[in-house]
């Protein structure tokens, strides 16, 4: 792969992975729009994936160093380490459904997932937005319950589907949950982070090749990284401005060209 397609990618991975539109949606898109075959570049998308892994990693920095550290102290029992260890619990409880999902069709993913279905998902995804856009008005609660964290987990399983954005469908599911816009939001992106670090865990355990273009999938990388980081900022800007319906009219219109030229 040469280094100009690499920073290609690695800008559609870095803006798509954050922003509510489906990160594995655009990327196997932009595949076929490229002649790429994905099978022999999985070992560059899970560079990726890592790139922009680490930009949520370094935006969230404090909140997840908080939660680390609350259970690397058991004997303390003040009131804020407790509220950060159930935080931390709920975190990894909302991670099971796209674990156990994710598993399940781990071996017939390549054969479901074709372009017309990614351009239906992305047309759900439009609506789920608007839907959430909708259910948020009412929404004032800021603090994350087990029903929270079980809803937006069920929902993130559902971005499995590429078309359906995972930071859309965990903030969304927070939303209908009714957790205050940003509480959502935040609680989406802590949510990502273990079903991220699963998910390259279990991509990199399963390759049986790989070789590769270190020049490539290193700057591949660094740019998801950056460009992600840049994307989780205006993402939250725009979920404080109620802006939600930007991505959903962006979805549906890309949605539908899919599946014109598809079907």
């Amino acid at each position: 792969m040469d280094a100009l397609t690499a920073v290609v990618l690695g800008i559609i991975q870095g803006v798509t992975e954050w922003l509510p539109v489906s990160s594995s949606g655009h990327l196997a898109i932009a595949q076929e729009l490229l002649g790429l075959d994905a099978s022999e570049n999985l070992l560059f998308d899970l560079a990726l994936h890592m790139g922009t892994l680490l930009a949520v990693c370094v935006y969230f920095r404090k909140e997840l160093g908080r939660i680390v550290l609350s259970f690397l102290r058991p004997g303390d029992k003040s009131g804020d380490t407790k509220a950060l260890r159930a935080l931390g619990m709920l975190i990894l409880l909302g991670t099971i459904p796209v674990a156990v999902i994710g598993l399940a069709l781990s071996d017939s993913a390549e054969d479901i997932f074709t372009l017309p279905l990614i351009g239906a998902a992305l047309v759900v995804n439009a609506v789920v937005l608007l839907l959430a856009e909708r259910a948020s008005r009412k929404a004032a609660r800021k603090s994350v319950s087990l029903r929270d964290a079980l809803v937006a987990g069920l929902m993130q399983a559902a971005s499995i589907v590429p078309g359906i954005s995972r930071s859309g469908s965990t903030l969304s599911g927070g939303m209908f949950s009714g957790l205050e816009r940003e509480a959502a939001a935040t609680f989406a992106f802590l949510l990502s982070v273990p079903a991220l670090l699963g998910a390259f865990a279990y991509g990199l355990a399963t390759l049986d090749r790989y070789d590769l273009d270190l020049v490539s999938t290193a700057l591949g990388a660094a740019v998801a990284f950056a460009v992600g980081f840049v994307s989780i900022g205006y993402l939250l800007k725009a979920v404080r401005a109620g802006k939600l319906w930007v991505f959903s009219a962006y979805c549906a219109a890309l949605g539908m060209t899919v599946l014109a030229l598809t079907l």
